[in-house]
């Protein structure tokens, strides 16, 4: 029994917390797969709550360690905007003691899940006495401590950016056979623009919706060292290469990256029907390129005194 079969949701309405209890947590380390829940209401909204049991650091090549990382997304409009702050909590349950970790985030069309990359090592959940896994079960879940919802017309709300120098890439990720890929989440080379580190992150199945590929562009904190008090506008347009055609189904978004909201893009990029089908020329004898064009205008410091 898969393990997203054999969870049990509970929602405690008044104070905006969802609970969410997992049977058989060995069963996901064993088949290398997260887990989603069914869409529960808060303020009229539906969210959904993730687990990845295996997540692994961005940019750390020095060891294998696995991470228990949890996400919130959400079905949004392009004619408003999510102002959220969600406490994240893995319950220990021994000792009615909590690891949280609070996120404060705006969602929108083009940035619709937000987390705690990483929260707790897998060693430390699965250890006895760390009270976090008991009979193979684990109690995860967010209360949403502050929520705003604003509209925008369909124009998401982006800082003002003057006429400064820009930086421009084009990167191509090449993968050779996409559908033997068994992780949940897969990670590309790092690669270098205006002195910034940037990965490309697919979601194979999806979050939520495993009936879409979710491609997100990632700003390495660690080795960009950028502060959570500036931020970059930076421009992107995610395209698919296709036989004999470049840049098909292209998305774009303009955004600004900061220390505390280092990963953009589309939960539901291109649908698996579509993405698969030989006809459109997407995947040749399963490999495929992911295309990201990045224009990047420089720091919101910079621009805040033009």
């Amino acid at each position: 029994m898969g393990a997203s079969n054999s969870a049990h949701e509970t929602e405690q309405k008044k104070r905006n917390i969802f609970v969410w209890k997992i049977d058989g947590f060995t069963s996901l380390l064993e088949q290398g797969e997260g887990s989603t829940t069914t869409p529960f209401n808060m303020h009229g909204i539906r969210w959904y709550l993730s687990l990845n049991p295996t997540d692994r650091k961005i940019g750390d090549t020095s060891s294998c360690e696995k991470h228990v990382s949890l996400f919130v997304s959400v079905d949004v409009s392009p004619d408003y905007m999510l102002e959220t702050k969600f406490k994240y909590f893995i319950q220990a349950h021994k000792y009615g003691k909590h690891a949280e970790r609070e996120v404060s985030h705006t969602y929108m069309v083009s940035s619709d899940e937000c987390g705690v990359a990483c929260m707790l090592p897998l060693e430390t959940v699965k250890d006895p006495s760390a009270g976090y896994l008991v009979h193979d079960t684990i109690v995860v879940g967010v209360e949403l401590q502050k929520f705003a919802k604003v509209p925008c017309n369909g124009v998401e709300r982006i800082s003002c950016v003057g006429k400064k120098k820009s930086s421009s890439l084009s990167y191509n990720w090449c993968l050779e056979d996409f559908l033997e890929l068994k992780e949940p989440i897969v990670t590309s080379d790092p690669f270098q623009n205006a002195g910034y580190t940037w990965r490309l992150k697919l979601k194979p199945e999806g979050g939520s919706n495993k009936e879409y590929v979710s491609l997100y562009l990632v700003l390495d904190r660690s080795a960009s060292r950028l502060q959570p008090s500036s931020g970059l506008m930076v421009d992107v347009v995610f395209s698919i290469n296709k036989s004999q055609t470049d840049g098909y189904n292209k998305q774009t978004f303009r955004y600004n990256f900061t220390g505390s909201n280092t990963v953009r893009g589309f939960r539901n990029f291109i649908s698996r029907r579509e993405f698969k089908d030989p006809a459109n020329g997407f995947l040749i004898k399963g490999r495929c390129t992911f295309n990201a064009s990045i224009t990047i205008f420089g720091s919101t410091n910079d621009h805040a005194s033009d």
